[in-house]
């Protein structure tokens, strides 16, 4: 078992001329860290019984079907407990015309939602940045994990696609654990985490404008209506709170289903294709919002606000939305970033959050260990 980090380097460096696909993750408020390698590649799956596809990692786009990484291999290590040798900084500027279209497309959205055409919609941008010189992925996976110890960091290469995902998303889309206890969540609106001496605020220090309490309420309505469909009626939900992810705040609410005494054992497939595209990704109503986000960006989301995670590995699965995440091809990182418009947006603070989002991971990308 290799478990250092020189050695996955070695296999991530390897990967791309043997056709292998690789997941490495870590959980969160873990330390383990975890590396999974396919042989055969990654495949697209059909299924819709997650607990048929067996032990692995899932990656499911914006829109289309998953690829399933089998686990041909799993390596396990512990967090590394070096530290960065050079300060981060926000490498991201203003590009003014796709601010300037970014803006647009909220205003329009904006009217739309006015002429009734949906209640909610999440659009999203790209940030395209250079990658330094010395930037080495695992290095930047170990900061993420150091820097977001609550959320969910991954890194994932698919032959197919030909490139890498790295993410350190705070969103749990579905997840059950070996006592059958089924849990999601409902997470939106977003306010910086730090004061204006850029110093860490605490939760309880948030003030949240009528927009974002709105925002987030669409979210768990649309689980609770899911709920609905399947006659669900016994489920814990907990919340809203303010939640501290990195250096963003958000609003969150916990929701949770003893799936054992509920005699439910497909909960968790059921709700998995009930609730994707989330409407914190998507929109309310979802086909209509999705409509409006095919037709108005300009660019393929591919995996971003899709999902991923480890599947019924230790009997546990554990699926999160991909947020805060960039694509990496060759020297080029491609951020993603998207925010909920509802008709009290406001086009300049929407682009705001935007980069706000880009920047949680632009401020470790290009740092090295």
């Amino acid at each position: 078992m290799l478990n250092n980090l020189a050695d996955w380097k070695e296999i991530w460096a390897q990967a791309p001329a043997e056709g292998i696909a690789l997941a490495m993750w870590r959980l969160p408020n873990q330390i383990q860290q975890v590396l999974l390698q396919d042989v055969r590649g990654g495949v697209r799956t059909d299924s819709d019984q997650l607990e048929h596809l067996g032990p692995g990692f899932l990656v499911g786009p914006f829109v289309g079907q998953p690829y399933f990484l089998q686990a041909s291999s799993l390596l396990y290590k512990s967090m590394s407990t070096q530290t960065l040798n050079k300060p981060l900084q926000n490498s991201s500027k203003e590009d003014i015309a796709q601010k300037n279209l970014f803006k647009a497309q909220v205003a329009q959205s904006v009217v739309q939602i006015k002429q009734g055409q949906f209640q909610k919609v999440v659009l999203s941008r790209i940030d395209l940045q250079e990658l330094a010189a010395d930037f080495d992925l695992c290095d930047a996976f170990e900061r993420l994990c150091q820097m977001y110890p609550t959320a969910f960091v991954a890194a994932i290469y698919l032959p197919e696609l030909q490139n890498v995902w790295l993410c350190a998303t705070p969103e749990t889309l579905v997840s059950q654990d070996s006592e059958g206890i089924f849990r999601t969540i409902s997470l939106a609106g977003t306010q910086s985490g730090l004061d204006a001496a850029g110093n860490l605020l605490s939760p309880s220090e948030a003030r949240w404008s009528q927009k974002e309490i709105e925002e987030q309420a669409y979210v768990s309505r649309y689980i609770i209506e899911c709920f609905k469909k399947i006659r669900l009626r016994e489920y814990i939900e907990n919340g809203p709170k303010t939640v501290l992810a990195g250096n963003l705040m958000h609003l969150k609410t916990e929701y949770s289903v003893d799936t054992l005494t509920q005699n439910y054992p497909g909960l968790i497939t059921q709700m998995l294709g009930l609730l994707h595209p989330t409407s914190a990704v998507c929109g309310t109503p979802k086909e209509a919002a999705l409509y409006w986000i095919l037709q108005t960006e300009k660019h393929d989301r591919s995996l971003y606000s899709g999902y991923l995670g480890p599947i019924n590995l230790a009997s546990e699965t554990h699926l999160f939305v991909n947020l805060r995440t960039v694509q990496i091809s060759g020297n080029q990182a491609c951020y993603f970033a998207g925010c909920g418009i509802t008709e009290d947006s406001d086009p300049e603070k929407e682009w705001q959050e935007t980069q706000m989002k880009c920047q949680t991971l632009q401020r470790v990308i290009n740092a090295s260990l």
